[in-house]
């Protein structure tokens, strides 16, 4: 039997530290009480979600290794999680609602490339074609993204409370089918011997779809539409298991169904957030 990993140890310790300060920078801006600032965080969180569907979970740009999940690629989608659901993600909410001018923004990408290249230093984080200065880069652009973003919600503009309510909806859906993949409840891929990598490229699809369903319902009021989106996941996920394409553990099916009802109540929760009803 394999080592089992600590939660806490010379790796993760890193991970934690910073995950410990962004918390900290999260909490001085909810004393400021700024409008908006759950759904601006959750909205950033959910950029950030897709980014790293692309460059990591798609195409392999990198890996990160905390040593908290036995398996690799649990291990790499937790440090995933750390980066763009944590780290990333709070700063920009941070910058964009304390109204931090263009050098704040620049220091922080600084501060982040710096962070890189320390990581790949106690070897925690490892790259394939990506290079630190991407990231030097592209945090600048999503920085201003994330003050255009505010502006239109402060403004309420249509198009970014729709995807506003989309984007926290994605972070909920995404993070619950993590959860149920570690536990086995679940599992994507085509034959018998698939990869937990496999799996990794196709559940951020799944979660994207099942999203869109909950968007549409969660607009709605009434016991019909709160039925509606368990209902569509159930089909959903049938017809995935007819296909080859989804493993469900039948020995947990009603903790497996479970994951659906959450998502009916939280997705319509943010809707009334979001709109103010």
């Amino acid at each position: 039997m394999g080592k089992k990993k600590k939660r806490f140890n010379k790796d993760s310790l890193p991970f934690w530290l910073l995950a410990v300060i962004h918390l900290g920078m999260f909490l001085l801006v909810l004393k400021r009480k700024k409008k908006d600032t759950w759904t601006l965080l959750l909205s950033n969180m959910g950029f950030a979600y897709l980014f790293e569907y692309v460059v990591l979970n798609l195409f392999h740009g990198y890996r990160y290794k905390p040593s908290i999940m036995k398996k690799s690629a649990f291990d790499s989608i937790l440090g995933a999680i750390f980066s763009q659901a944590i780290y990333v993600p709070i700063a920009s909410t941070f910058l964009t609602l304390l109204n931090k001018n263009w050098s704040w923004k620049v220091g922080f990408s600084l501060f982040y490339y710096c962070i890189e290249h320390l990581f790949l230093r106690l070897n925690i984080y490892k790259v394939y074609w990506w290079r630190p200065i991407y990231t030097l880069v592209l945090l600048n652009v999503y920085f201003n993204i994330s003050d255009v973003f505010y502006k239109a919600l402060s403004t309420q503009k249509r198009w970014a409370m729709v995807i506003a309510h989309y984007l926290a909806i994605e972070i909920v859906c995404s993070t619950l089918a993590y959860i149920f993949a570690v536990k086995r409840y679940i599992r994507f891929g085509r034959g018998y011997f698939h990869t937990w990598t496999e799996h990794f490229k196709i559940v951020p699809l799944y979660s994207l779809i099942l999203s869109f369903i909950a968007l549409i319902t969660s607009s709605k009021a009434g016991l019909f539409y709160r039925m509606l989106l368990p209902l569509s996941h159930i089909i959903i996920d049938i017809i995935w298991v007819k296909m080859g394409i989804l493993k469900v553990n039948i020995n947990r099916f009603l903790v497996n169904c479970f994951r659906y009802l959450p998502m009916t109540f939280v997705s319509r929760l943010f809707y009334k957030k979001i709109y103010k009803e």
